[in-house]
């Protein structure tokens, strides 16, 4: 039934009807996007390679200590043990017959494996930066990105016919919010991607290199650029995350920017004009003169049915009630195509709002 009232529309009527009004429309749109800076992901993604060549394969050497114990507690006698000893001879205690010497000291070198160079506790502590990082980049605000549209209509519209004049002012407000999904070009998603990152620096800081250095003293700024953290391609990478998260560490996590526009769209104006049509077609089922009383129209039908019809009361109202059920039907039917009109607006309106969002990403 909706849609036979709109079919049923008459293009001349419409046109006829629109030739005798004047109306505007006016269609502001307000854009807001907050865009989350996600370079910092990109940057350590990037990085996690180089760190994890260097925390699997980390640079040691050999500490060589020296100390002159007494001989009972020496452990080991070595070349330079013995050497220490013929240059020291005030270390002898006795020389036998047989040529055994007795020393009462005897020089003890002990050597020891470690991982303490500049270099890995420069990379122990970009790990623990990377972490505080990370954790503050987390709590600083949500990551994600997103687009609010608004859209307002404002729609005048005047039609005069005759002694009659009809007006029409209609205000539209629509909001809409939409997520602007950002991925990598291996299609992960942003909270994957921060997922990921959070479990390979929990792995680092949990490896053996990271805690055998511990107890060691913390690298700060400014680097100092030994050859190997310049020319051994890892630490390259290593140093420029180093400088990337002290030039971001206090950067917002995210930028909003703003639009304003004002959208001239003949579409939407042509809708409107053919919804003041309608309204007004439908109001004139209901309308009579301004000096007419509806009383006076039913109290004549009833005196010149009475006057003019041999009738009975029981088929006059019989009669009255058909009418009365086929002129609400005819309203009805108007109505709901009025309503199915709107509906249909409205789902283009709709459209057009993701459309603009669409752009935007």
């Amino acid at each position: 039934m909706k849609s036979d009232y709109v079919s049923s529309l008459d293009e001349k009527n419409i046109q006829q009807f629109l030739n005798k009004s004047t109306s505007n429309i006016l269609v502001k749109r307000n854009i807001e996007r907050q865009i989350a800076d996600t370079t910092w992901i990109d940057m350590v993604e990037e990085a996690i390679p180089y760190l994890d060549n260097i925390i699997r394969n980390p640079r040691r050497f050999i500490v060589q200590e020296e100390n002159i114990v007494p001989i009972e507690k020496a452990k080991v006698v070595t070349e330079e043990s013995i050497r220490h000893l013929a240059q020291h001879t005030n270390l002898i205690q006795d020389v036998k017959e047989d040529g055994s010497i007795i020393p009462i000291k005897l020089l003890n070198v002990y050597r020891e494996e470690t991982y303490d160079l500049y270099e890995n506790r420069f990379i122990k502590s970009l790990v623990d930066n990377l972490y505080q990082f990370v954790e503050t980049k987390l709590n600083e605000s949500d990551q994600k990105s997103f687009a609010k549209v608004s859209n307002i209509v404002s729609f005048s519209g005047s039609h005069k016919s005759g002694r009659e004049t009809v007006k029409v002012n209609v205000n539209l407000e629509s909001r809409f919010e939409d997520e602007l999904t950002i991925v990598s070009k291996n299609g992960h998603s942003l909270e994957a991607r921060i997922e990921h990152i959070k479990d390979v620096i929990g792995a680092f800081k949990s490896s053996t290199f990271i805690k055998s250095l511990k107890e060691s003293s913390p690298v700060r700024s400014p680097i100092r650029k030994t050859n190997v953290i310049l020319k051994e391609q890892n630490f390259i990478k290593a140093l420029e995350l180093w400088e990337f998260l002290e030039k971001n560490a206090i950067k917002p996590s995210f930028s909003v920017e703003k639009k304003y526009e004002e959208v001239a769209d003949k579409n939407i104006k042509d809708i409107y004009d053919l919804a003041f049509f309608m309204e007004n077609d439908c109001l004139k089922e209901n309308r009579y003169e301004v000096k007419t009383n509806a009383n006076f129209y039913i109290q004549k039908m009833v005196n010149d049915f009475v006057f003019d019809s041999t009738a009975s009361e029981a088929e006059f109202k019989k009669l009255m009630l058909k009418e009365f059920k086929e002129a609400k039907k005819r309203k009805e039917k108007i109505k709901s195509g009025i309503d199915k009109k709107f509906s249909l607006f409205f789902e283009e309106w709709d459209k057009n709002k993701k459309k603009a969002v669409s752009l935007l990403k």
